[in-house]
């Protein structure tokens, strides 16, 4: 059986981004990573923030970029997405995401210490 191909147009206010064959191209959607091939069945779905991944992870010929908010939508072997933003450094917004998670961790952490300073000091 000959390996099948699905087309992926990755397109961004600016216009067509990336359209090429490739047997897999994996993404994260807010249901979770997907790796779609050929002959997959019809969907669209929601993208997160993520790296995706054009063709296997572990092929030589892999393309990666780092990809905004958007849309995947699959039919008939063609896979489309829409986002705001494709590049082959991590995005800012990502970067951002990431300072405020550590901020909320840092500031749940402080609240907790004092927390247990003034439950020390009433003894």
């Amino acid at each position: 059986m000959a390996d099948k191909n699905i087309r992926v147009v990755i397109t961004t206010p600016y216009g067509t981004f990336l359209d090429m064959e490739t047997p897999i191209c994996t993404f994260r959607a807010n249901s979770g990573e997907i790796g779609i091939m050929a002959d997959a069945t019809q969907f669209m779905t929601a993208i997160i923030p993520s790296k995706i991944y054009i063709n296997s992870k572990n092929s030589p010929d892999v393309k990666e970029y780092y990809i905004d908010r958007g849309m995947a939508y699959f039919n008939n072997n063609l896979l489309t997405l829409i986002t705001n933003k494709i590049s082959k450094n991590p995005l800012e917004n990502e970067k951002d995401i990431f300072a405020k998670k550590e901020t909320k961790y840092r500031l749940i952490e402080e609240l907790i210490l004092k927390k247990k300073i003034a439950e020390s000091n009433k003894n």
